[in-house]
């Protein structure tokens, strides 16, 4: 179990790797914060901050360069708006005005 999980964190690791470099090279602006694979290699989960639409339109692309890794199966790639930092503010928005009430 344990070789299983650390084989997805370097699968993870390295699409991270692709996708953030795709980024950098075409100027887009956003940030890669994550990946999620399934155990079985069918889905590929990318948390991003914004330019959802033109990393769908590469996505074609990028999974043709995850393919590279000669993994026995490619994964399908999603991509996800990450919402954690909006959540922070938020939550950081209510704390304030929590201790501002006190």
């Amino acid at each position: 179990m344990e070789k299983e999980n650390h084989r997805i964190q370097r699968i993870n690791s390295e699409i991270l790797r692709i996708v953030a470099s795709y980024v950098a090279e075409h100027d887009l602006d956003c940030e890669v914060v994550d990946v999620k694979t399934t155990a079985d290699l069918s889905e590929a989960k990318v948390f991003v901050t914004a330019e959802l639409e033109k990393l769908e339109e590469a996505a074609g692309y990028l999974r043709t360069e995850i393919s590279k890794m000669n993994l026995r199966h490619t994964p399908k790639i999603r991509f996800v708006k990450d919402r954690g930092r909006e959540n922070a503010a938020r939550v950081e928005e209510l704390l304030e005005q929590i201790n501002g009430k006190k």
